[in-house]
């Protein structure tokens, strides 16, 4: 699964639950007519460059200097980064005008907690506690950023949005506004909304070249 689609999952998946319980389904697949509301997702991306840079990674299990006594070790390793540019079309599909509002309404928010760094989108948040402090989350600390719904010490407490977890370039995130495209010749008649989310994102190849330890002489080329 590509980060573009992991991302919308992680932001959007239980969290659209409308005024009568209904928890709108994200669709991974061709949109299924007699089960709306739901939401189905379409990408496309695009490759736009490359660099070689130098990168603090964790070492995988096969690797010849991963010590499973500090499996969350950082080495410093050359890795391929590759900007890549993705549109993101969010289908909203629904019966009645009430629930597409309703719908597109709890989508435009979430939107814009992510950009606001709403507590609950941090990686360490999990049903009121924080993973990194191993204790209940501290948004309820009497600070500004507390106020504003974001975590009281960043830094501190190691708060990662979702920019950060999914390698989005924060300055590209953009969502267009809604548009709609209905089907009135079906019967019933399906409503339908578009939501246009578009950003750049790096993905990661590790080439590796972590420096050895030990000094290796090859007598053939003595």
């Amino acid at each position: 699964m590509i980060k573009p689609l992991q991302a919308m999952l992680y932001i959007l998946q239980g969290k659209i639950i409308l005024n009568d319980s209904t928890d709108v389904r994200i669709v991974k697949r061709e949109y299924p007519i007699d089960k709306t509301p739901c939401i189905t997702i379409e990408t496309s991306t695009t490759s736009t460059q490359k660099h070689v840079i130098d990168k603090d990674c964790k070492l995988l299990p096969d690797h010849p200097q991963y010590d499973s006594e500090n499996p969350d070790r950082l080495v410093s390793q050359q890795v391929i980064r590759e900007e890549r540019n993705v549109s993101i079309d969010l289908h909203i599909w629904c019966d009645d005008e009430e629930s597409r509002d309703e719908i597109t309404t709890l989508i435009s928010k979430l939107f814009y907690q992510v950009q606001s760094d709403y507590y609950k989108y941090c990686s360490n948040y999990h049903n009121g506690d924080c993973a990194y402090l191993q204790e209940s989350c501290k948004v309820d600390n009497d600070s500004m950023r507390g106020v504003k719904l974001q975590c009281p010490k960043p830094s501190d407490y190691h708060y990662e949005n979702v920019f950060t977890r999914f390698d989005i370039i924060r300055n590209t995130f953009d969502v267009a506004p809604v548009f709609d495209l209905d089907d009135l010749t079906t019967n019933p008649p399906v409503r339908r909304s578009i939501i246009r989310v578009s950003f750049s994102y790096y993905d990661y190849y590790t080439i590796g070249g972590a420096i050895s330890q030990n000094l290796i002489i090859n007598e053939e080329l003595i």
